[in-house]
């Protein structure tokens, strides 16, 4: 018995009680096989998984397979005879074929109790020996059924003999798939192709940018796949069943709400750039205007009120401008051609003239076209602050009162500021967020330094000039404007520099009493001062000198 050989077969019914599927995984991992392998010998009633073993090596392929939940018949080598198709690899079938065979040409049974030549009826001129391929019709029996084993026409829905459901399969091309992981990786439709819903997660991560990055390497490696291995995975996938569906209609939901979000964000952002593209493009017509009524302003000395008064034509408009119409004290009204700020009535800006000598400034502060649509030197009028910011200096009250160290003068400021001395060492004030990067200090001069004759209007000036001489390109951002703090006479003006390479952006406040000129720099960045203007200006005129302390 020891020198017994036996031949080791796998049945294709699972053992009671145990699933199908269960047993095909099972008996995938013990003899570390891919599944499709595993499967196409279970659609075979019995099938050849090692021959001509020892005893105690047959035993031990039985015990396995009846732990994975499969039966194993063992039986003498050389006793059955049947296609070798191992395990590892599946052996190729023999082509199938129908040859005649005459009777003389018999091969005799394997088994000695076999029946003789003579015995054959010779008028069967077809009769094949054991040896010989079966006879076949015109139908492939690569396909068997899950259930019953039999072969049957690929492509069925359910099998002819047992009315089992038959999986679908289908072929994946790595081409299509690898064009797909690189054009259109991003969304997981190359997944989706190949069968597998978890395609979803690219959908949910594609803002990310991760997914087009990884399917992307992926694409080259689909292509590079050797094709063996390609058609071990992909040569035959299930057909897209109702989850494939599922998660394809939430994947397109995810889609359209993650355009919708983006054009949500991205169109008020288009539609705010063509409007200032438009504003901006009405320059031209705007400024060959204001020369006109610049040069009768000089011609006349007079500041006309209507356009005929200055030679215009009554209409004045092109594609960018709806009118330019000249109102009283030579104030030109420019009406813009942009129709959602038409509807709302916040499309002017007003540009308005002042004699200074034998020169004619114009400032445009003023009109109803908010200030993130207008040009940089028509910002922070009164009539053209954005919404958004002067809610946001709605929001922000000045609730700490920082002194000089003589206690003689004082700022108002927000919470978060704090007080510095290392802003500027002739200032007798410093304040200052350094987060947010805003700043303010206050210079105090004597009055007894300057000749009787200068006014606060000549130390502005006077301060203005020498930042100009100091630093690069220096640049007056808006004129003078006159006010009035706590009591006191007051001039106002923005004006810009680069500083140590920095460009930096001032808001300048001059004022004075009996004794002294104070000035007072309240700055940040060029990029953080429109945001933070309406604060600068609220910090500056809350400057107060405190009477009965001695100076």
């Amino acid at each position: 018995m020891s020198d017994t050989r036996l031949d080791v077969y796998l049945l294709g019914e699972p053992q009671p009680g145990i699933d199908r599927s269960t047993l095909v995984r099972n008996l995938a991992t013990t003899f570390k096989k891919d599944v499709p392998v595993i499967e196409k010998m279970l659609r075979r009633p019995r099938s050849l998984l090692k021959a001509n073993v020892d005893a105690a090596t047959a035993a031990k392929y039985q015990s396995a397979i009846k732990k994975a939940g499969g039966q194993c018949e063992l039986v003498n080598h050389g006793e059955q005879l049947f296609p070798s198709e191992a395990l590892s690899p599946v052996a190729a079938r023999a082509p199938l074929s129908v040859a005649p065979i005459e009777p003389t040409a018999l091969i005799p049974a394997v088994d000695d109790q076999a029946p003789a030549a003579d015995n054959i009826p010779h008028g069967n001129a077809h009769y094949q020996s054991p040896y010989s391929a079966p006879t076949t019709n015109s139908e492939s029996t690569d396909y068997f059924c899950y259930k019953c084993g039999r072969g049957i026409a690929p492509g069925l829905a359910q099998c002819p003999y047992c009315r089992a459901p038959q999986v679908q399969l289908h072929r994946k091309e790595k081409a299509t798939a690898g064009v797909l992981a690189f054009f259109l990786g991003g969304l997981g439709v190359h997944r989706f192709y190949l069968g597998q819903w978890w395609g979803i997660f690219y959908l949910l991560f594609w803002g990310t940018l991760i997914p087009s990055i990884v399917s992307l390497i992926e694409a080259f490696v689909f292509w590079f796949t050797p094709n063996e291995r390609w058609n071990q995975k992909y040569g035959q996938v299930p057909a897209r069943g109702a989850g494939m569906a599922v998660a394809l209609v939430i994947g397109a939901i995810l889609m359209v709400a993650i355009v919708g979000i983006l054009a949500a964000v991205a169109l008020p952002a288009y539609q705010d750039y063509t409007t200032r593209s438009k504003v901006q493009a009405a320059l031209p017509l705007i400024n060959e205007t204001r020369q006109k009524v610049t040069a009768v302003i000089k011609q006349k000395n007079f500041l006309p009120s209507e356009n005929v008064l200055a030679g215009l034509p009554e209409t004045i408009s092109n594609e960018f401008v709806t009118s330019i119409e000249l109102s009283e004290d030579a104030k030109m009204v420019v009406s813009f051609r942009i129709p959602h700020l038409i509807q709302n009535g916040t499309n002017t800006i007003i540009w308005t003239p002042e004699i200074k000598g034998d020169d004619v400034v114009w400032t445009c502060l003023e009109g109803s076209l908010s200030d993130k649509y207008r040009m940089p030197e028509c910002r922070g009028g009164s009539g053209a602050v954005e919404s958004s910011r002067s809610q946001s200096a709605d929001k922000t009250s000045l609730n700490a009162r920082m002194y000089s160290d003589d206690k003689t003068i004082s700022l108002m400021v927000p919470n978060d500021w704090k007080g510095n001395r290392k802003l500027n060492e002739e200032a007798i004030l410093g304040v200052a967020n350094t987060y947010d990067e805003v700043y303010a200090i206050v210079i105090r001069e004597s009055k007894t330094d300057f000749e009787s004759s200068v006014t606060l209007d000549d130390y502005l000036q006077l301060v203005v000039k020498n930042t100009e001489s100091s630093a690069e390109n220096f640049r007056e951002i808006s004129t003078v404007q006159s006010l009035n703090i706590k009591g006191l006479s007051a001039r106002q003006q923005v004006i810009a520099a680069s500083v140590n390479r920095l460009k930096v952006t001032y808001l300048l406040t001059g004022l004075e009493d009996d004794t002294y000129f104070y000035l007072i720099y309240a700055w940040t960045m060029d990029s953080r001062f429109e945001k933070n203007r309406a604060l600068l200006k609220k910090v500056s005129e809350s400057f107060t000198v405190h009477a009965g302390v001695n100076q």
